[in-house]
């Protein structure tokens, strides 16, 4: 089906000899790009709880120093059990962040395995047996990282979890100050 005069295809139409095998060995590679990706941004994310977490703690803890230095100041016992809570909470979620960035194993392809694939006979080969095996290594990788990211955005679910009790602890801690005061 070309255009009267061409050799040329329309756009969105593929020629019926084409094979599917490369069609599908490039959609599986942009699937292990695409995990990867996800991979990068949910890393982005757990050091941005991290960062966020590190300086309420930072700023909790300034906050009681001035409190611990100021003359005819005494800090309602009612704000202490929030300020106490809100401090693990938001350690316990930088901590968790901090686990979204460990280091984990990785499926990729150990390297040593390709080396066989260097032989003479491996290289006369029809080019579609491995297109083939490679799709079918990519997509080991694809899975593994899928299953990674998954645990990974759960980890971040519950550190942004604990970093919004945390901060709820702050603001009732500061609510109960400006009404005791």
């Amino acid at each position: 089906m070309t255009q009267e005069g061409s050799s040329v295809p329309p756009p969105g139409q593929r020629p019926e000899t084409e094979l599917a095998g490369p069609v599908i060995a490039e959609f599986i590679a942009k699937q292990v790009e695409t995990a990867q990706n996800k991979t990068s941004s949910l890393q982005a994310r757990g050091l941005a709880v991290i960062s966020s977490c590190g300086t309420l703690v930072v700023l909790l803890f300034g906050l009681s120093a001035i409190a611990t230095k100021a003359q005819n100041f005494t800090l309602p016992t009612a704000t202490k059990l929030p300020l106490f809570l809100a401090a693990i909470f938001l350690v316990l979620a930088a901590f968790v962040g901090i686990t979204t960035n460990a280091p984990r194993q990785s499926d990729a392809v150990a390297l040593h395995r390709l080396r066989p694939l260097l032989e003479d006979n491996l290289w006369a080969t029809p080019a579609a047996n491995a297109q083939k095996e490679i799709a079918k290594t990519l997509l080991t990788v694809a899975e593994a990282e899928r299953r990674r990211n998954m645990k990974m955005a759960r980890l971040l679910q519950v550190a942004i979890a604990l970093e919004i009790a945390g901060i709820t602890f702050v603001t009732l801690s500061i609510i109960v100050f400006i009404a005791a005061g």
